[in-house]
């Protein structure tokens, strides 16, 4: 089988780098890159985000969705609940459903999040 071959795949492939940052429809300054959604996988949702310098996503809670985060590139702050902790590149974190989470990026650096939720977003 060639790169050419055009047998459609039994999955959706997404390049990452082809896709396009939007902003993200909650939390302003954020960018998002939807990249599988619940039509893709029935389970679960993936997306990019990309923190800039400087900004923040509030607190807030999923009710129904656990967020699994790995950190990319950067470095952030992050609250878990009443704590917060450095989280650097390479580190991954699940936050349960119900807790109060968000991010600071008060580095010079942007930081870039691969994060999934399960049930995927609607």
């Amino acid at each position: 089988m060639s790169d050419t071959d055009e047998t459609p795949l039994p999955a959706r492939v997404v390049d990452s780098a082809a896709e396009a940052w939007g902003e993200h429809p909650r939390f302003k300054g954020v960018l998002l890159k939807q990249l599988l959604t619940g039509a893709d996988n029935g389970l679960a949702s993936v997306n990019m985000v990309r923190l800039e310098a400087g900004k923040e996503i509030p607190h807030h809670t999923h009710p129904v969705h656990v967020e699994t985060a790995f950190l990319m590139s950067g470095k952030v702050y992050l609250w878990l609940g009443e704590r917060e902790v450095l989280f650097s590149a390479g580190q991954v974190v699940a936050v349960p459903m119900n807790t109060v989470y968000g991010m600071r990026n008060p580095f010079d650096q942007d930081a870039e999040v691969f994060a999934m939720f399960t049930p995927p977003m609607a």
